[in-house]
């Protein structure tokens, strides 16, 4: 009985586990783009935020948690970005 226990605790333990989505960036003339890869998560379950030119996004739906923050290259307006969710890959236009 014991081993199940342990089995169950593991097993919950890593359902609240924390994933890194992968994220990849494109750079164009006028803007960036971010695609970051949440499978089953939609768009209101993301949070962006930016800050000294570090992009976190953070999302969770149910037992699925994401977190990644990105160093941008440039400085950029967070008014200016733009946000969809599809398919479960976020992406974000940022903007100068």
């Amino acid at each position: 009985m014991a081993g199940k226990k342990k089995r169950q605790a593991r097993r919950a333990e890593a359902d609240q586990e924390v994933r890194e989505p992968t994220v990849d960036i494109f750079e164009a003339d006028h803007h960036l783009l971010i695609q970051a890869e949440l499978p089953g998560i939609g768009k209101k379950d993301v949070r962006i935020e930016y800050k000294d030119d570090v992009l976190k996004i953070s999302a969770q739906r149910g037992d699925r948690k994401y977190r990644r923050e990105v160093l941008l290259p440039r400085d950029l307006s967070q008014e200016k970005m733009r946000i969809s969710c599809k398919n479960g890959i976020l992406e974000i236009k940022c903007f100068k």
